[in-house]
């Protein structure tokens, strides 16, 4: 790899050894093309194994940028509209409940669109403690499909009325459901058909084949409180409950030779290294703008955001350079997991970045910023 990287290698190194915290292993692209890859620290700690090529991790909320890509391939065929309620394909969503303090309940006032789910302005909240999904996993004893999880969904109240506010929820699980009902396939063959398989991504999915368990990295938490980790069961967090129910919120697992080749293809114009198109550049640029004002705005940024930075199509957008005090300019969009995912994608620099690890809560800013600004001093 070119020198103009040794900072980055050597920042990597240095975090692992002074933090304590385990492996972290960071793939870069530009123009299909690996222009740096450095694994530093260690994928399984008790045994002192570094981050192994083709290991493969939970990426949880990475996946909501995968659902959106795939929905908006149904929009390129005129199969499905943004603008569209939700109802028109889930009939379950058409009469929505909005909650008022404690008790209160009065009708929506809207209905829900399909942007509201793609920018999280739905009112959906992300509790999975509610009566109606508590109902659902007791009836079926903790084993259902995705439609019948989005069904006991629809039958919770929102948070508030559609398009009024912004909350981080369960709204990429009804995309998942609405692929299926547009594609007359399982969400898990869609994906295979129209993007995993078209882009060479072999080990991806939301179910790991037993013959590639053994490739699965250890998983940690992170005790902020004691800033020590432990590691975890890999199915402690998991989304998918059973083989019935792809999760498109939180998912999928795979390794980062696999996702990279999904955001160089998204940086590059949609098209893949091996020259697959899974989308068109108008729709890139149109998921890459931020849509939040108002309300909804505050409310991202409350979560826990900064200025400068809003909510696209289904992940992080810099939509104001100088506000968010950036090196990524405008027009970067990016998501991450729980479990320590990061991508990076940079249409304008045709640039992908990913970073695989397993530690569950880790301290959010405490690697990813760094990283990306030693980075971008290079571009």
């Amino acid at each position: 790899m070119s020198d103009k990287f040794s900072r980055l290698r050597e920042y990597m190194d240095e975090t692992m050894e002074k933090t304590g915290l385990p492996g972290i292993d960071c793939i870069i692209y530009q123009d299909h093309k690996e222009i740096f890859r450095h694994a530093a620290g260690y994928m399984d700690i008790e045994n002192k194994i570094p981050p192994a090529p083709g290991a493969l991790y939970n990426i949880y909320s990475a996946t909501k940028v995968i659902t959106c890509v795939a929905a908006m391939q149904l929009v390129e065929q005129g199969r499905l509209l943004l603008i569209d309620p939700v109802h028109k394909y889930l009939p379950e969503f058409e009469h929505m409940q909005v909650k008022y303090g404690t008790w209160a309940l009065k009708p929506a006032a809207s209905p829900i669109l399909v942007v509201d789910l793609f920018r999280m302005t739905a009112g959906i909240s992300y509790d999975a403690d509610t009566p109606h999904l508590k109902k659902l996993k007791d009836d079926t004893n903790g084993v259902y499909t995705t439609r019948e999880f989005v069904q006991a969904l629809a039958k919770e109240p929102l948070m508030f009325n559609p398009g009024q506010g912004y909350n981080y929820g369960f709204c990429h699980e009804v995309i998942g459901a609405i692929i299926e009902v547009v594609s007359g396939k399982s969400f898990g063959e869609y994906l295979k058909e129209n993007i995993f398989d078209p882009l060479g991504m072999k080990d991806s999915g939301f179910i790991v084949p037993e013959e590639k368990k053994s490739r699965i990295a250890p998983q940690y938490y992170y005790n902020e409180a004691t800033n020590t980790v432990t590691k975890i069961d890999i199915k402690s967090l998991a989304a998918n409950n059973s083989d019935k129910y792809e999760s498109g919120g939180g998912g999928l697992i795979m390794p980062a030779e696999d996702y990279i080749l999904f955001g160089d293809a998204l940086a590059c114009g949609g098209v893949g290294a091996n020259g697959a198109r899974i989308i068109s550049k108008n729709s890139i640029s149109l998921m890459a703008k931020n849509q939040l004002k108002g309300k909804p705005l505050e409310d991202f940024i409350n979560s826990g955001s900064i200025e400068g930075y809003g909510y696209g199509l289904g992940f992080g957008v810099v939509y104001d350079q100088a506000a968010a005090l950036s090196l990524r300019p405008e027009g970067v969009f990016s998501w991450g997991g729980i479990g320590g995912v990061q991508n990076v994608i940079d249409p304008i620099n045709r640039l992908s970045y990913y970073v695989s690890r397993h530690l569950v809560l880790g301290p959010k800013d405490g690697v990813g910023p760094y990283m990306l600004n030693i980075l971008y001093s290079l571009m």
